[in-house]
């Protein structure tokens, strides 16, 4: 099974490489689009090395692949992406055990009715809608097990040309009983990989980006906060990201959760991305 990981991740590091030199030569120049912006709408491949660590001791690994196709019109947003997941977790003898395979597939549409550019205060509205099909082991802690259905909307405020706020909310259901927990947006749990009850999951977060123009990046706080209606129980965690152009059409970013209150599941998240915008 080792050998097999290695081999993947081998692979998967090659194409990483080839997606970023392709990106370099043929995407579009900077100061059309935002990087920061969680609603843009511009058309991106992106991919995100992500590690999530739960109490507990189980673990996982994924290296997301995705593709977002933006009108021209900047209007509209249809996309996907599909994760590659190592998963460590515990097994019912008391070991760990490593497996190896693809999560859940996702598909996003993003939808703006309401945008103004270049003002001081509602900038933008956007809709949402996400849905996780289950295409990943839910058995071995590499998917949900079950349809995700997520609408939501992302609001855009700018009280300055440097500071932008994005405050979101969002609802999820699951199709049927899901291997997850109200904490963790969907994510498996492969603490208990087991099917539990169905996810009915109220998420607001309010993120605060500031952009840096020394160093073309970018740093954010946000404060996330989600309600699992099934479990009727309240989860707060703190996000931040760093970020910063590498290109006239790249850009790199570190995001990192981290668990503060609640029913304590999910500890750490760590995500690192590469968006190439292509439009």
């Amino acid at each position: 099974m080792t050998s097999i990981c290695q081999y993947v991740f081998k692979y998967a590091a090659s194409i990483f490489i080839l997606s970023l030199l392709s990106a370099l030569a043929f995407g579009q120049q900077s100061g059309s689009f935002v990087a920061s912006d969680p609603a843009t709408t511009i058309t991106k491949a992106s991919i995100d090395a992500e590690s999530y660590f739960f109490y507990g001791g189980a673990r996982y690994y994924a290296m997301r692949f995705g593709y977002f196709y933006g009108l021209k019109n900047d209007r509209h947003q249809l996309g996907m992406s599909l994760p590659f997941v190592h998963t460590i977790f515990e097994a019912d003898y008391a070991g760990f055990e490593n497996t190896t395979g693809i999560g859940d597939l996702k598909m996003n549409y993003l939808f703006v009715p309401y945008q103004k550019k270049n003002t001081i205060g509602l900038e933008k509205v956007t809709g949402s809608f996400e849905v996780t099909a289950p295409t990943g082991e839910y058995r071995l802690g590499r998917g949900a097990g079950t349809w995700l259905y997520k609408p939501g909307l992302i609001f855009t405020m700018r009280s300055s040309s440097e500071i932008v706020f994005y405050p979101e909310i969002k609802f999820q259901i699951s199709g049927g009983d899901a291997n997850s927990q109200g904490g963790s947006d969907g994510l498996p749990d492969p603490n208990d990989p087991d099917k539990e009850k169905r996810l009915q999951n109220l998420s607001v977060s309010l993120p605060m980006v500031a952009q840096v123009r020394d160093w073309d990046g970018w740093f954010s706080l946000n404060l996330m906060y989600a309600y699992s209606l099934t479990e009727q129980t309240s989860f707060l965690f703190l996000r931040t990201d760093f970020g910063a152009m590498i290109g006239t059409n790249t850009a790199a970013s570190l995001r990192i959760i981290k668990f503060i209150a609640g029913q304590p599941r999910l500890n750490v998240t760590v995500q690192a991305n590469l968006s190439f915008f292509l439009r």
